[in-house]
This record gives structure tokens, sequence and C-alpha cells, in this order.
């Protein structure tokens, strides 16, 4: 019997939301449960102030990704993070670490760089919880320079939860109320959604879906891997593709692909080409030359894809040209 996958609770949020309040809430509900909680958190900036607060509260504090986004400069530190704690005997691993993102991080990045190949036999997503500003929930609707942000973090959430909706629905009836979960329901209406007052919430259902998921127990054996509510396929790109055939199937990507990155060699060129997708709000794709000064260290030609519900059969044969995977 293989170790079991070691279970990541990814906290996101916008600047200000209140995710750090919530993870003090977390850590002291857990120390009640006797539930062994490790924190890993990301600021942008090189003060450690949330790991502070935090520390305060009694976390186990794992690591500090201090100084930039873990959804860009900070990644590789995040996933080495995973890595060690991923390798650890299962004895010496907290029951599930929360990780709380900088209030500027992309949570769709950073699902990517906990979903990378080397991650997918030690560590899974447990679940994705989305701190939602209440008063701002407005700005979701508009064409705002962080809306496609605060989008994306609602709509790749299993829960969100709408924080300060005492000072957002102070007075107000009991229709603003239903006009501001209507709003969440718009960017994703499968999650759980709570509405809060200092991040306090009932987590029973969330540490049931965190520690008792059936995704725990056994390691992935293949190329593909489940991850709470998130799959990884992994398809191997070893012949050249035409650019037409990509470019067409990079647009018909199904709404359940989160994410597609990887290398691949187009018909009629000599050099590799970095591949990427982001879909959930506002699909986009590019296709770039891809240059290394390390010739004999080529990554390899493959194309990964991040969803919750994946049509693998179809991505195969739409990107391989390959017979469905059986």
């Amino acid at each position: 019997m293989s170790k079991p996958l070691l279970p990541i609770a990814l906290v996101t949020g916008f600047l200000g939301a209140g995710k750090t309040t919530f993870m003090r809430h977390l850590i002291r509900d857990a120390q009640t449960r006797g539930i062994k909680v490790g924190v890993v958190i990301n600021e942008f900036g090189v003060a450690d102030i949330d790991g502070a607060i935090l520390r305060e509260s009694g976390a186990e504090m794992l690591g500090a990704l201090a100084g930039g986004c873990a959804c860009c400069s900070s990644q590789d530190e995040m996933i080495w993070t995973m890595l060690e704690l991923g390798r650890l005997p299962r004895e010496e691993q907290p029951d599930v670490v929360l990780l709380e993102s900088s209030g500027l991080a992309d949570p769709l990045v950073m699902l990517d760089g906990l979903t990378v190949a080397a991650l997918l036999p030690l560590v899974r997503v447990a679940s994705v919880v989305c701190i939602v500003d209440a008063p701002r929930l407005p700005e979701l609707q508009t064409q705002g320079q962080i809306a496609p942000l605060l989008k994306r973090g609602v709509a790749l959430a299993d829960l969100v939860i709408a924080n300060k909706s005492d000072l957002a629905f102070r007075g107000q009836s009991a229709v603003k109320i239903a006009e501001a979960e209507a709003i969440l329901r718009d960017v994703n209406p499968h999650a759980r959604l709570e509405f809060a007052r200092g991040g306090a919430i009932d987590l029973e259902a969330f540490w049931k879906r965190v520690l008792e998921s059936d995704f725990a127990h056994d390691a992935p054996q293949t190329s593909e891997a489940v991850h709470g509510h998130a799959q990884t396929l992994v398809a191997p790109m070893p012949k050249p593709i035409g650019r037409e055939r990509l470019e067409a199937a990079l647009q018909n990507l199904e709404s359940q692909v989160w994410r597609a990155k990887g290398f691949v060699r187009i018909a009629g060129e000599n050099d590799l080409f970095l591949v990427q997708f982001t879909g959930v709000v506002g699909a986009k794709f590019q296709i770039e030359r891809f240059e290394t000064p390390v010739l004999n260290a080529l990554p390899p030609s493959e194309l990964v894809f991040i969803g919750p519900a994946l049509n693998k059969n179809e991505l195969w044969r739409a990107f391989t040209g390959n017979a469905p995977l059986l």
C-alpha cells in the first residue's frame, strides 16, 4: 500500500478580503479537533507579516514564500516546499497543509504549480477556498482591472466565503443578500457558499472534504491523477503537429479545462514551442518559440491539462491524433 497523498488546502482571495483572519479561525478550529495542520504562506513583499500573526495563533509554520507571488517569482519555491513536505515520512507530515496565497496571486497559476508532474505522486489539492470581500461583490460584474482575478478565484473554488457580510448588508433586506448570492452563483454555480463575519464559519464539511476524500488513499500510478476536484492529463507529443491543427484544438478546448501547458514541435519548424492555455474566465492561448542555451537539456514534448472533469479521450484524440485512451 503506497503512502497516502498529503492533502493541500489552498486559501485564496484578493487583498484585504480576510484570508489571514480565516486562517486563524481554521488553525484554532483544527486545534480543538486534534487535527495537525502545517501552514505555508505567500506574501507579496519581503516582510513576513501574516506569518507573525498566524504564529501567534499557534500555527506550525512550514514555509513562508516572502518576496513575490507564488504564481510567478515564488512559484518554484512553492513547488520545492511542497516536494519536501510530500517526501517526508508520513509520521512526520501534518494531517493537512494550509497554503495561503498572496492577495495578488493568480489562483489558477498556483493550482497549476501544485499539479506539476513531480508533485502528483506526493500531494493532492483537497480544497480551494476563496475569501471574497462582500462589500466588493459588485466589482465581479464590472470590467475593472481586478475583476478577472476576482472572478477566477471564485470560479476555481469549491468553497466561497463572502466575508465582512455584516458590513456589506448592514440594515439591508434579505433581497440584497439574495442579489449578492446571485452575483457569486453567476460565476460559480457549484461551490458551497457561506456568508461570514470575521471569517468564521462552521468547518465540519470543510474538514470532511479535506481529510476524508477517497482520493487520499493511493498515489497515482499513471499519467493521470485526481486532486480533489482537479484532474490532470499528461499527453506525450513526440511527433510534430501542424500549427493550424494545434490552434484549432486549443480554440475548441471545452470549458472544463482550466489550464493547458507544455512543449510541442510544429511541423515545418526546427525549434521547440511553448504552449499555454488559460480557461475559466476569458479563455486564451499562446504559442511561442522556446529558446534555451542548453541544447542537450530540452524539456520533453508533452502537454499537461488541468480541469475538474476532463474529457480525456477527446483531448487525447485532438492533440495527439491517436486513438482514445482505454
